[in-house]
C-alpha cells in the first residue's frame, strides 16, 4: 500500500515559486498518468525503478507542458516506492536556476544538470531521512540558490499570474501595458516560463476546465467550455482529448463515479 505525505513551503519567500512538496513510499504497482500542466515537478527517486516517458530516472524534473505522458515503476522492481516531489509554480523554477527555462522544458533534465555537481550531495543527504528533514534541507538548499526576479523577469511573473487568473479575458491589454516590444515579451516569457505565451495560455484554460469539471460535476460541458475560455465546444473537446487521451465526457464520468484520475 502506498502512502503519501504532503506539505506547502514553510519559508515564506519560497511561497510564490513552490507550490508543495510530496512524498510517496510504500509497495505496490503504480502506474500513472500525468496530465498537461504549467507546474513543474522535481523528483528525487530514491527506490531508483521508476521510468517517465519510457526513460528510467533517478532525479529529474517532470516537465509536461503541453502532453500527457506516463509514469510508471520498472517491471521487475520489487523494492518499497520511496520518491520525493518538489511541484514548482509555473516560473518558479527560474529562480533558482540560471538556465533558461526553455532549454528544460523537453526530456528528461538530471538534478546536476539544473543545480550544478553539488546537488548529488544533496541526494545523498535526503535519502535516510523522514518526509519533514527532507522538506527542510531542500528548502534550505533552494535558498541558499535564490536570486530575486529583476524588473524584466517580474514582469514576466506577473504576466503569467495575469494570465492564469484570468482565464476568460485577452492578455492583449496587459501586453500593451508591458514597457517591452512584442518580441523582447515573447523572448523572456520561454526564458522564464520555458513555453510561448499562447501554449501558456491554452495549458491554462485546460487546467481550468478539468478543475471545473472534477469540482462541479454537475456543470454542463457547454458551459466548462465558456467559462475556461474556449471559442466554441468543439475546439474545447478536441485540446482536451488531446492533453488527456479522453474526451472531457468521459472524464467527468471518471469523477462523478469517484475513479481516481491525475488532477
Amino acid at each position: 500500500m502506498f502512502n503519501y505525505q504532503f506539505a506547502k513551503p514553510q519559508h515564506q519567500l519560497l511561497t510564490p515559486y513552490v507550490e508543495y512538496f510530496v512524498q510517496l513510499d510504500g509497495t505496490g504497482v503504480l502506474f500513472k498518468s500525468i496530465h498537461s500542466r504549467l507546474s513543474t515537478s522535481f523528483l528525487m527517486d530514491f527506490d531508483q525503478g521508476t521510468f517517465y516517458d519510457g526513460q528510467s530516472m533517478k532525479t529529474g524534473l517532470l516537465n509536461v507542458k503541453d502532453k500527457m505522458v506516463q509514469f510508471s515503476p520498472v517491471d521487475s522492481h520489487s523494492a518499497p516506492a520511496d520518491k520525493f516531489f518538489v511541484s514548482f509554480t509555473p516560473y518558479g523554477l527560474s529562480m533558482f536556476t540560471r538556465l533558461p527555462m526553455q532549454e528544460l522544458s523537453s526530456g528528461t533534465v538530471s538534478g546536476e544538470d539544473i543545480f550544478g555537481s553539488s546537488f548529488h550531495r544533496l541526494y545523498e543527504q535526503l535519502q535516510p531521512e523522514p518526509f519533514a528533514a527532507r522538506v527542510s534541507l531542500f528548502e534550505a538548499f533552494l535558498l541558499q540558490r535564490f536570486t530575486a526576479p529583476h524588473a524584466s523577469h517580474q514582469l514576466i511573473v506577473d504576466l503569467a499570474d495575469g494570465i492564469k487568473n484570468n482565464i476568460g479575458s485577452s492578455p492583449f491589454g496587459q501586453l500593451q501595458a508591458l514597457p517591452l516590444s512584442e518580441r523582447q515579451i515573447e523572448r523572456n516569457f520561454k526564458r522564464y516560463i520555458g513555453i510561448s505565451m499562447s501554449r501558456f495560455l491554452r495549458i491554462s484554460r485546460f487546467e481550468w476546465a478539468k478543475q471545473l469539471i472534477a469540482n462541479q460535476p454537475s456543470l454542463r460541458l457547454t458551459d466548462v467550455a465558456h467559462l475556461a475560455g474556449y471559442f466554441d465546444q468543439s475546439h474545447f473537446i478536441a485540446d482536451f482529448k488531446r492533453l488527456t487521451g479522453v474526451s472531457p465526457k468521459n472524464f467527468q464520468v471518471c469523477c462523478s463515479s469517484h475513479q481516481r484520475m491525475s488532477v
